[in-house]
């Protein structure tokens, strides 16, 4: 017996139905780690048995993750720092709410978080993580550091960023 059209229509608007379900559900039950290391900088030294050294990042500003609102949570430290002529943020102890679409967004006092300069798709909502800040930009002291759902224009969480004493 073959499948009227409405039947097939009716198939393919539930397969539809259950692939967008799934984007927007799962990430409330599953939970993405990770465990990034501090990005180092490397210099070359003029000792031919020893080639690199690591330097200690400077740090620059901090902050602490609180909830974008009642039904997203965020916890965890953000630090910035410097290596070379590069500005990083680096996540942890962190962990916010998953969901669909997150990205980092750096956003300047005054700015929504749709007007803010997006770091990257978030690499997990569990873990430590850095976030290369672009040469464009720059951090001062009462910027956030915002975990944003794009496809919903909403506030996971955020950190205001301090100068570090």
């Amino acid at each position: 017996m073959l499948m009227s059209k409405k039947g097939w229509i009716g198939s393919i608007f539930l397969v539809l139905m259950i692939i967008v379900g799934w984007w927007m559900v799962s990430p409330l039950f599953l939970d993405e780690v990770v465990d990034e290391d501090l990005p180092t900088t490397i210099e070359a030294t003029t000792n031919a048995e020893e080639t690199s050294i690591e330097e200690s990042p400077a740090v620059s500003h901090s902050g602490m993750f609180v909830d974008g609102d009642d039904a997203h949570h965020a916890s965890g430290n953000v630090t910035s720092f410097y290596t070379d002529s590069e500005q990083w943020v680096r996540f942890e102890n962190f962990e916010v709410t998953n969901g669909p679409d997150l990205y980092t967004v750096l956003v300047k006092e005054g700015q929504s978080t749709d007007e803010g300069t997006i770091l990257g798709e978030l690499k997990g909502n569990v873990g430590s993580q850095n976030y290369r800040i672009p040469d464009s930009s720059s951090l001062e002291e009462g910027d956030r550091i915002v975990v944003w759902c794009k496809a919903f224009e909403v506030d996971f969480g955020f950190a205001e960023l301090f100068l570090k004493e």
